[in-house]
């Protein structure tokens, strides 16, 4: 069965409520109490300098009661403790410190967005002692600043996430000097895209016919709370016409982000400085540079010098209209002349030294890849897969460029093979890995993450940017403790863990398939209970956060609904509606009565879907109106999303009406089987019970024994009598639990579970079947054949057992490998515990993610034992790899598998060399998906026995999740077999 991943929650270190720092508030002696200290600041500091002071007084207030005053200094102050704020060479007041040594600033100047804090002795004349927080540059003094924000208690997502500070009487300064250095990502920070109809009709409602700087004062502040700095402003072309325009919908946005101190950059389809709606609405014509080009060079002229003097980041290049590939016949030639003629402009405009930034998005990394050339100065900004699987990153000799290199991510994406924007659907386990390699790696200038609505993506946003301000704060193995951190901060200690255990829940199960790409057919409803064990899965999560939901205080159930339950909630929700449609699909067929229920069931859970986004929009006033909007049932075979919920395909069955009385009023169900001809009357072949000829196969379990899980029967109503039933079986030691029942209108099915009493069992029972005999009062009869297969592997042997002609084995339960210390600069293999979409223990990859490339025997293996009863001598093992990409374009992922003492096979690529350089390899569509690449191998086996599969990865950045070995038994399923039995 599916383990409650949440199970798996380590135990978490000491919390420090600000992620990824060092504590210096407490609220219990010893420490200097801060408690009515006025914040101190110099006129002449930066203007975003002064905002995050004010916000730091409110954020005060908040907490105790009372606001902390902000007051310019002067020599006038009388205060016995206060918190001084300032920049170095940019306060008066600040500077007079340093140049006294009244402050240690070592290792401070020059660094970027850095700051130090420490309580401080008469720091300047009127006060007696100050907490003073130092920052390098602009953004370093206001991140000191929101660091302490965070610390007394004030999430960053206060404003948009509705959490509630914690009441405090006492805040401390603790006597420590922090230094928080330079971040690890230069430039950091978020794309709001697609952002209609959601986000869109929300500021609408609730700031005015635009994005204005009303509304961008909110994400301005929000990302400098996460130590985020950078921006591309929402730009789609949509409703209502002509769309949003950063630029010009609000003459203050560019300027209040500059005074916030937000870069301002646009997307990698939008270059220097204009949006997209801009052109749609100038009345100049084609967007082809060929046959436009005096007009959009004027056009990139207006950006440019509408930009001087604010703090901006030039996109360079130029993609097709809408979004698409650049039109001509040689699309090299024309971007190179492109980028030269928006650097001169750059030049004329006299600011051919700023930052610039060339999104290598789709169809442009082909071109790089072709040779396409790119000034070095200009950074290089590799994407995602628009799935959240980065397609490239840098070479060693790309990371000696001066431009440095960058990451575009996606959390929500629209588009091609199936949009998904309703919700988070981001494994947290597959963002750290990709973003981690991505920082060790060297893409360290950009990370732009785009977060459609915002809200819904705070929990991966917040982890992404924990992990830019500081790459080693988390860890693969801490990331349960990233979330009680987390949830600490947000709810308090009390509730952490509980709370931390429902978002790894909720991240491990949404890993499993993006919502929008599931179907009704996903999950096998007649396989290894798959649907039943996932739909459980969410179910265990729903009922205990509902349960923790009516715990907490009221205070704080705004939040916990809009970050925890709702999530959780409309997740399961979802999946009841898509199983309850394949139970309905299937038991039509089979002329269930319960086919009907399901039908219902299914309109049902549709309706409690949207009452939940009801709940949701009426929140605090309807404060959150619009914003979880997006429509998500009743998606067709193109990537659309849906304009409005539909689910369509259900079945109902006439229950008023008998089934033919030659056929019967009972049926029965098997395990893994519809029937044969289910739903039918076979003229003559029905009149024999039991089923004989060619219906016989309808009534064959699965094989049994002694390794493997048990099987089941169903018996159920197909007419109106209610009918008392009886199973028996043809030897004492089958057990049937129940033996019999009743159904009913309202019990019309009953699953009859079968197990074995293998001590009792004939030690030579095996390849034969026993019968089960299944009676109703009414005459109904059927008989059901049991394959038994009383078997045992022999003592002494360590490892995985073939059961139901199959050896299913979790990447991370090797039986044996090279020993290598973990955590060396060595090449070894490490597990990614909380990465896996066929597993409940991760996947297992080698490191360092900067090793060189292998090659076997001697690099190091893992081997999986494996015992098969089946004398086949042909044997299929299929591996199972988290969806991965080449990110190197000299080194292709690469792995080997031998089986026995055979040598290894031939070295095999991952994945196959597209046509095209830079283009995504065949079978994506699917792998971005499923989650996973599926590599079948066939090898020739000696038949029953002891057996061996050795595998080699032989680059990093390959993630093996599960192996699979079919001797014929392999029945089908989104998730495959359950792991075998490990002895």
């Amino acid at each position: 069965m599916l383990i409650p991943y949440a199970a798996l929650l380590l135990a978490s270190a000491t919390l420090c409520h600000a992620l990824g720092e060092q504590r210096f508030i407490s609220f219990a002696p010893p420490g200097v109490s801060l408690l009515s200290a006025p914040i101190l600041v110099d006129e002449g500091d930066f203007k975003g300098v002064q905002i995050a002071a004010q916000s730091l007084s409110d954020d005060f207030r908040k907490v105790t009661g009372k606001p902390a005053g902000v007051q310019n200094y002067t020599s006038n102050v009388n205060a016995s403790m206060a918190i001084i704020v300032g920049s170095l060479g940019q306060s008066a007041l600040v500077d007079g410190m340093v140049k006294e040594g009244r402050v240690n600033v070592t290792g401070l100047e020059g660094q970027w967005e850095s700051f130090v804090t420490a309580i401080v002795q008469k720091p300047v004349k009127g006060v007696d002692k100050a907490l003073v927080i130092v920052g390098s540059d602009k953004r370093g003094t206001i991140f000191g600043v929101y660091t302490l924000s965070e610390q007394i208690g004030v999430s960053p997502w206060y404003w948009w996430a509705d959490v509630v500070p914690q009441k405090r009487k006492e805040i401390y300064a603790l006597p420590v000097r922090t230094h928080h250095g330079e971040p690890s990502i230069r430039y950091r920070g978020i794309f709001i895209n697609d952002e209609a109809p959601s986000l869109t009709s929300f500021v609408l409602d609730k700031f005015g016919p635009v994005y204005n700087a009303e509304f961008y004062k909110h994400v301005f502040e929000l990302l400098l709370r996460m130590k985020a700095n950078y921006l591309w402003p929402a730009m789609w072309p949509s409703y209502p016409e002509p769309g949003n325009s950063f630029f010009v919908d609000d003459p203050l946005n560019q300027a209040t982000a500059d005074e916030y101190g937000i870069v301002v950059s646009t997307s990698h389809h939008e270059p220097m400085q204009r949006a997209t709606n801009e052109w749609l609405t100038s009345g100049q014509g084609a967007w082809d540079w060929n046959s436009n080009k005096a007009k959009i060079t004027e056009f990139f002229r207006v950006g440019a010098e509408r930009a001087k003097g604010f703090e901006s980041y030039f996109t360079m290049g130029m993609r097709g209209a809408g979004d698409s590939g650049i039109s001509g016949s040689n699309p090299l030639a024309i971007l190179e002349e492109v980028i030269a003629t928006q650097r001169d402009i750059l030049k004329e405009n006299g600011e051919e030294d700023v930052k610039q930034v060339w999104a290598l998005y789709k169809e442009v990394q082909a071109y790089y890849e072709q040779g396409l050339e790119v000034p070095d100065d200009v950074t290089l900004l590799f994407a995602d897969d628009n799935f959240g699987t980065i397609r490239r990153l840098p070479t060693e000799a790309e990371n000696e460029r001066s431009g440095g290199i960058g990451v575009y991510y996606h959390l929500e994406f629209v588009g091609s093979p199936r949009s998904y924007k309703w919700m988070n659907t981001n494994s947290l386990g597959k963002v750290w890995q990709q973003l981690n390699t991505a920082w060790l790696r060297g893409a360290d200038q950009i990370w732009v993450i785009n977060v459609a609505d915002i809200k819904p993506m705070e929990l991966p946003l917040s982890l992404i940017m924990t992990m830019a301000w500081n790459g080693n704060y988390v860890t693969k193995d801490s990331i349960p403790d990233f979330l009680e951190t987390y949830a600490s901060r947000e709810f308090g200690t009390e509730y952490a863990k509980p709370i931390a255990n429902l978002l790894l829940g909720h991240s491990h199960l949404v890993g499993l398939r993006r919502h929008e790409s599931i179907e009704a057919e996903t999950f096998s409803i007649l396989n290894y209970n798959e649907a039943d064990r996932v739909l459980g899965e969410w179910k265990n999560l729903s009922d205990t956060a509902s349960a923790l939901y009516s715990k907490i205080p009221d205070s704080s159930k705004p939040a916990f609904f809009q970050l925890v339950l709702h999530p959780i909630k409309a997740s399961y929700t979802f999946l009841d509606v898509k199983v309850s449609q394949a139970k309905n699909s299937v038991y039509a067929r089979q002329r269930r009565n319960s086919a009907n229920k399901f039908a219902e069931n299914a309109i049902e859970r549709f309706n409690d879907d949207f009452d939940l986004t009801e709940e949701y929009h009426s929140l605090l006033g309807g404060k959150w109106n619009h914003i979880m909007g997006q429509a998500h049932y009743g998606y067709t075979s193109v990537f659309h999303p849906p304009s409005r919920d539909m689910i369509s395909g259900l079945s109902y069955v006439q229950v008023r009406q008998d089934t033919v009385p030659a056929l019967g009023q009972m049926g029965v169900g098997v395990e893994g089987l519809v029937g044969v001809r289910p739903g039918l009357f076979n003229e003559g072949s029905d009149l024999a019970k039991p089923s004989r000829d060619d219906l016989a196969p309808g009534f064959l379990l699965p094989p049994i024994d002694p390794y493997g899980a048990n099987r089941y029967i169903e018996v159920y109503a197909r007419g109106t009598p209610k009918i008392q039933w009886s199973v028996k079986a043809q030897y004492s030691w089958i057990i049937l639990t129940p033996s019999s029942g009743t159904l009913t209108s309202d019990r019309p099915d009953q699953r009859i579970e079968i197990s074995v009493n293998w001590a009792d069992v004939p030690i030579d029972f095996i390849g034969k079947n026993a019968l089960i005999y299944v009676n109703s009062t009414l005459g109904d009869y059927e008989e059901v054949r049991l394959p038994v297969n009383n078997r045992n592997v022999p003592g002494g042997f360590n490892g995985f057992v073939e059961t139901d002609g199959h050896v299913s084995m979790e990447a991370a339960h090797f039986t044996a490998s090279t020993q290598s210390p973990l955590n060396s600069s060595s090449p070894h293999y490490e597990i990614l515990p909380y990465l896996g979409t066929r597993t409940n223990s991760g996947g297992i990859a080698l490191y360092p993610v900067t090793a060189p490339s292998q090659s076997p025997p001697a690099s190091p293996y893992l081997d999986y034992s494996v015992y098969f009863f089946s004398q086949k001598t042909t044997v299929n093992v299929t591996l199972y790899f988290t969806t991965t990409l080449d990110t190197d374009p000299v080194r292709p992922l690469m792995y080997a598998v031998s089986f026995d003492q055979d040598a290894p096979a031939n070295t095999t690529r991952l994945l196959a060399q597209p046509a095209t350089a830079g283009d995504l390899p065949s079978g994506w569509t699917d792998a971005a998906r499923d989650g996973v690449w599926r590599r079948s191998h066939t090898f020739t086996s000696s038949g029953a026995g002891p057996h061996r599969i050795r595998y080699w990865a032989l680059e990093p950045g390959i993630i093996l999740e599960k192996v699979l070995v079919d001797l014929g038994g392999v029945r089908g399923g989104y998730l495959g077999p359950p792991e075998s039995m490990k002895i």
